[in-house]
């Protein structure tokens, strides 16, 4: 049974956002996804092209199975995307992409 691979692309206006982004995800959010039936995470900061360039961070969760994933989605998921959204609103300028991917393997 494959691994998943849970990632949240977060872009901020600027490192300052990136800062309070930080802030807030660690330790309450990513704690809350772990306790929601995620093995692992990592918060990545994606280079930035130049100064003016928005400010990116993935954060990447393991799941040890599809179900527990689909488990997390249905009952964690909606109350820790309302509580970033409370933090982050659309007008914020915060935006968010999310990606599934099954782990083919560990090297």
């Amino acid at each position: 049974m494959p691994q998943i691979l849970y990632t949240v692309r977060t872009t901020c206006r600027d490192v300052q956002q990136r800062g309070r982004f930080l802030a807030w995800l660690s330790p309450n959010h990513i704690a809350g996804v772990l306790k929601g039936g995620a093995t692992s995470a990592r918060i990545v900061l994606l280079d930035r092209a130049s100064d003016t360039a928005p400010a990116v961070v993935e954060t990447q969760y393991v799941f040890p199975s599809r179900k527990a994933y689909d488990d997390y989605i249905r009952d964690h998921a909606p109350a820790l995307r309302a509580d970033g959204l409370k933090h982050f609103p659309a007008d914020s300028g915060v935006t968010y992409e999310r990606q599934v991917a099954e782990i083919a393997a560990e090297l």
